[in-house]
């Protein structure tokens, strides 16, 4: 690709969502050859909108694109389902649409298609069904379903919602804009506040500070719940940087500073293989220099004792309790290429260093960091969580014993 390409451009947009709609549908549109599986081995999916009156949405793979003659708008492809699935679901609180009337159709005016069907008709078919839709009581159905809104009408919602889903925000919001003040003129204050909703919505959606929730935990592929943990550890870290994909997580070392008031301090290393504990591999480092309050430093020092030590093998990762302090005096000693992060409590969250090097004018470490929350369930909180738990049960028990010895 590198060799191929003549010019590179690249564009910023304000987030997830944005990015994940422009995407798209610049890969719809150039169809390069280098995103024509998108990602790895999956198959695309796409978003396909039914033909009027009353169009609705439906979410197709590519497999069935190719076996199918799908009339229509067809929107795609997306690398996520689940990111996608998070678009729509905003993207219906801004223009909603129905699931039920074009099948409510076909069978109240006893037709197959409804393509040809006259719009007047087929809203006075559903005016007479009785019941509404689920999404209706939602407010994310404008009442397709039972007549309620005319074709015409729902039929721009769904054509603003084809250009939102396109990226075309700017359109969008013109648009409306429009459309606001026309109702506004005509003294029909209510629509235009309704419009005006839906502006506000487009805007918060798009912003900086909006974010898509992270991909749900990938299905399980083996027996042992220890190895799904380090295959969704191995893909985090892996997504942003800090190890290549086929890297081996084999051993993971976790390191904890126990002290009072900076006496009897201890640090503990604990060793997990295959993500279990080895207590035979377990170490402690008794910090006696050091007679002030400070992890930090005595995590450096334990950091340096420990890399005097190539005997007791190399470590594929480092796990530390704590945040950006722990994790930038790691790194100020550790010498070797080994990824390092840390655990911050309230809630737990995982920090990556995802850059960092020496600023030679300071002669300063300079890190990037990064903050991950992953949900309460996932199988590589529970990990470092049970890597963290350990190496503080380890170091509080030796600083329990070094305080013991030094009262008696």
């Amino acid at each position: 690709m590198i060799l191929s390409a003549s010019q590179v451009k690249w564009e910023a947009l304000n987030n997830e969502l944005e990015a994940l709609l422009i995407e798209a549908e610049l890969i719809r549109l150039h169809q390069p050859q280098y995103n024509i599986l998108l990602k790895d081995d999956k198959s695309p999916i796409y978003v396909h909108i039914t033909p009027k009156p009353f169009s609705s949405l439906e979410l197709i793979r590519k497999r069935d694109l190719n076996t199918k003659n799908y009339a229509g708008t067809v929107l795609g492809p997306y690398s996520s389902a689940y990111k996608l699935q998070q678009v729509l679901k905003t993207a219906r609180k801004i223009f909603p649409w129905c699931d039920k009337a074009q099948s409510r159709i076909k069978l109240l005016s006893n037709k197959k298609t409804v393509g040809s069907l006259d719009e007047t008709v087929a809203q006075q078919a559903l005016s007479k069904h009785l019941q509404a839709c689920f999404y209706y009581h939602l407010d994310l159905c404008p009442g397709a379903c039972l007549g309620k809104i005319s074709a015409k009408e729902y039929q721009e919602n769904i054509n603003q919602l084809v250009l939102f889903l396109r990226g075309r925000k700017k359109q969008v919001i013109k648009q409306l804009k429009t459309e606001m003040t026309r109702l506004a003129d005509a003294l029909k204050f209510e629509k235009a506040h309704q419009v005006k909703i839906k502006l506000e919505l487009i805007e918060a959606v798009t912003s900086q500070q909006y974010q898509l929730k992270p991909d749900l935990i990938l299905p399980a592929l083996h027996d042992s719940a220890q190895q799904n943990a380090l295959d969704h550890l191995r893909l985090i870290l892996a997504d942003h940087g800090l190890i290549p994909r086929e890297y081996n997580l084999h051993r993971i070392e976790g390191f904890d500073v126990s002290n009072l008031m900076g006496q009897n301090a201890s640090v503990s290393m604990i060793v997990f293989l295959n993500a279990e504990p080895d207590k035979k591999h377990y170490r402690l480092f008794n910090i006696r220099q050091l007679n002030t309050p400070n992890d930090t430093q005595m995590l450096k020092q334990a950091i340096s004792r420990r890399q005097n030590h190539p005997e007791w093998g190399r470590p594929d990762l480092i796990v530390v309790d704590g945040g950006k302090g722990q994790i930038r005096a790691t790194l100020s000693v550790w010498k070797k290429q080994t990824p390092i992060i840390g655990i911050v409590k309230n809630p737990d969250r995982i920090v990556l260093p995802i850059k960092h090097y020496l600023d030679k004018k300071t002669n300063r470490l300079k890190i990037e960091y990064k903050l991950i929350t992953l949900p309460a369930d996932h199988p590589t909180l529970h990990l470092i969580q049970n890597i963290r738990d350990e190496a503080h049960r380890f170091a509080k028990k030796q600083h329990q014993r070094l305080r013991k010895k030094m009262f008696l």
